[in-house]
Order: structure tokens, then sequence, then C-alpha cells
């Protein structure tokens, strides 16, 4: 077989193959026999149908396959032949088996851009050093508490405020119709957190356990939920019990029941955790900023084929989680556009990382496996036979492809300039106890 390459841009490409007759009429030729063999052809039996009958009867079909596979082979030639990475098949030619006459078509393919040398120098970002104040360790110790908390009835009875914790049965009625679907018994909820519609919630303060109350709730026309837009329910709700939560005090006691001897061990280690998570969420911070630096660094092409198929992912992965929150994914114009510029950046990353890998020889070697497998062992407390077990085939390529993104991510800071700073707020509360 003989091909010529024709560069069209950086991401694209032409090759002209052309196949001699001589092998296109070996394989026609194999192809008949293979036919005459298995052929079930009325008046001859298996295996005894001749050439001639084979070819008149199915030889337009025979012809097309044998096409196909040359055509593949050809193509997997040029690939061969050129050095390229092909990512997908733009064009064909149209082609045809011409007795006596080469077999020729052309093809065009998008490729991967070939990058010689990837920019690194130059590579500066900050890392953002969050200081853990004392308002950050009281609200995780307040947390710890609430987790402690014991829930008691209130002496004498009363009507549910916030902080307590509602069991009620719920029915729901739009138009005057029940809605069987959304009726509850025995639900649970805690007054003022936020996990009910703050219409029902502000509805359910000041009831009484055995009281039913019917509260009006009034639902936007773009709401989540198609059958409720623009429509009022009516919430029919039946206390039939109300706690309210008894926290334990921070105390030593209180700290031994964590594990720590003293009040003041369980704060020291809080603000360890609490460190080291600051410190994780600064670190990754850093990496990615230092990722976006290097696409900013290297603007090469990036084939329109992966940026759609990434673009694709992308969305179905957005939809997925928005109905998992139970909302209504967006999916107009400039959301579909940022999707698609976040999906060619990060396809552009990807090329530069594999460039990268082969430009350093950087790689992952049956070492570095074999010692993060040990590694999830140690830490998930199974036998290291079953670890390797559980990461066969594709779950070992992902494994590696991490570790590879590892290395490649130590790479690119140790050619980093990083300039450590102080946030400018300190981290408290809820953003730093619960990361």
């Amino acid at each position: 077989m003989q091909s010529q390459l024709e560069t069209l841009s950086p991401v694209l490409v032409q090759v002209k193959v052309e196949v001699p007759w001589q092998k296109v009429n070996e394989d026609l030729e194999s192809a008949y026999r293979a036919m005459q063999r298995k052929a079930h052809i009325r008046g001859f039996r298996p295996g005894k149908v001749p050439r001639e009958v084979v070819k008149n009867v199915l030889g337009k079909s025979i012809r097309s396959e044998v096409t196909q596979e040359l055509i593949r082979q050809g193509i997997g030639h040029a690939v061969e032949q050129h050095k390229l990475e092909p990512v997908s098949y733009q064009d064909l030619s149209p082609a045809a088996i011409n007795d006596g006459h080469p077999l020729t078509f052309t093809a065009r393919l998008e490729v991967r851009p070939k990058i010689d040398q990837v920019e690194t120098a130059g590579l500066d970002v900050e890392r953002v050093i969050t200081p853990i104040a004392d308002t950050a360790i009281d609200a995780e110790i307040d947390r710890l508490r609430e987790q402690g908390a014991e829930l008691v009835t209130p002496e004498p009875a009363r009507p549910g405020q916030v902080g307590d914790v509602l069991t009620f049965d719920l029915r729901v009625s739009i138009d005057g119709e029940e809605q069987a679907n959304m009726s509850a018994t025995e639900r649970r909820a805690e007054l003022g957190k936020g996990n009910l519609l703050p219409d029902l919630e502000k509805g359910m303060l000041g009831i009484g356990v055995g009281e039913t109350r019917d509260i009006s709730v009034s639902f936007p026309a773009d709401y989540g939920y198609e059958e409720l837009r623009g429509k009022t329910a009516v919430f029919h709700v039946t206390p039939k019990q109300i706690q309210t939560k008894v926290l334990p005090e921070a105390d030593d006691e209180f700290a031994k029941d964590l594990g720590e001897d003293t009040l003041a061990s369980l704060r020291a280690s809080v603000r360890t955790r609490l460190e080291s998570t600051a410190r994780e969420r600064s670190d990754s911070l850093m990496r990615e900023a230092l990722i976006e630096k290097l696409v900013d660094m290297n603007p090469v092409p990036v084939p329109p084929s992966m940026i759609e198929q990434e673009t694709r992912s992308m969305l179905e992965q957005y939809v997925r989680l928005q109905y998992m929150l139970r909302q209504e994914p967006t999916l107009n114009e400039q959301v579909q556009e940022d999707m698609k510029q976040r999906a060619e950046r990060k396809v552009r990353a990807g090329l530069l990382f594999g460039a990268i890998a082969r430009n350093e020889s950087i790689s992952v070697t049956e070492q570095d496996v074999e010692a993060k497998l040990a590694e999830i062992a140690e830490r998930t407390g199974k036998h290291i036979a079953k670890v390797r077990a559980e990461h066969q085939g594709e779950q070992r390529r992902n494994l590696e492809l991490q570790l590879l993104e590892k290395k490649l991510l130590e790479y690119l800071v140790s050619r980093a300039t990083i300039r450590e700073v102080e946030a400018q707020n300190t981290a408290t509360d809820q953003e730093t106890a619960n990361p």
C-alpha cells in the first residue's frame, strides 16, 4: 500500500491511499473461497458451491465488504506510516473495486496536534493561606455538639418554635384534589434549618401536637417541578411530636466522648484538622490556577470533535446533577456556550499534559501502581489481593491516569513560581468547618 499526506490544518489532514490490484485481487479471491465454504445457496450442498455461482449471487456484497476492509487497512497503514494520532474521520471519498486497477481513495482525518514543546517557564501563581480563627474552631465544636444532641419533649408542652424537631403527618392538595404522591406520615424536620419550603416552615411555627393547620404555598411559574409551576398547594400539617434539642456542654467530658482527654486537646485536634482541610483546598486551587496558566501560555489548536465530545459529557453530568438536586436544568444558549468554552480549555489542558509526559519522559511505573494499591488497602482495611482484583481493566487504567496526572502536576509545581499570600478574610464557620 502507498499513501500520501496533505496537511490541511494543525488538526486536519488528508491522506490519499492506493492499494495495488494484486492485494485487492488476493483479498477478493480469499473472500470468495471463504464464502464458498459457508454459503447456503439452494441447489448446492454446503461447501460445494462453485466459485462462479458465489460470484454471481453474492459478488456485489463480497466486493463491498472487501472494499470496506481494504479502506480500513489503508487508513491504518497511512496512520502508521505518517505517525498520525487520529481523533475522527471527517470525510471519505467514494471507493469501488475496478478489476485490474488499484483501489484508490482519500480520507480526511481529524488528528491530535503535534506539540513539540510546551512552554512552562514563567508559570507564576498564588497559594492562598487561610488562617484558622478561633471562631472557626468554636463553630466546629458547636457542630459536634449538635451531632451529640439529645431530643427531649419539652415540659410543659408548648407549640413548635425555631430549633424544635417536629414529627408530623402531611397531606397536600392542589385545586381541591389531594396529591397522594406528595403526602407523608411520620416525617421529621427541624424548624429553622431551611430544609422545608420557606412558606411551609413559616406556617408551622407555633403549631401544637395534634393540631391540624392548613398552609398555602404558592409556586413560581419557573419552579423546578412542572406539575407545581404557577400553582398554589395547601399543606395540611398535623404534628405528632415536638422535641427540642439539648446539646452537651463543651467540657472535658464532652471531649472524652469524642476520644480526646480534655476540651483543650479537642480544640487542638479540631484546629489541626481544619488547617489540613484549608491547606488541601489551597493546594487544589493553586493546582487549578497552574493548569489555567499553562493553557493560557500555550494556545495550541484543539480538534473540534474532541471539544464536542467533552461538551456533551459535561452537559450530561450537569443534567444528572441538577436532577439529583431535584432542580430543572438550565440549558439556554449562554449555558451551553460557557460549557463549550470550559470543555475546550479542559481538552487543551489534556493535550498539553500528554505532550509534557512525552517530552519529559514522565510515566507511571508498575511500582507506582503497586504503592498506590498498598495505600488503598491500608486505608480501607482490605487485603491487597482484593484491592488488586478490584483494579483491573478500566479501573486500573483510571488509577494509572490519576497517578500520571499527579506526577504532571508535581512537575508543573517544580517549574512554577508560587507566591504564598494570606486570605483577605479569615476562614470561619461553615466554610472551613464543613469543607
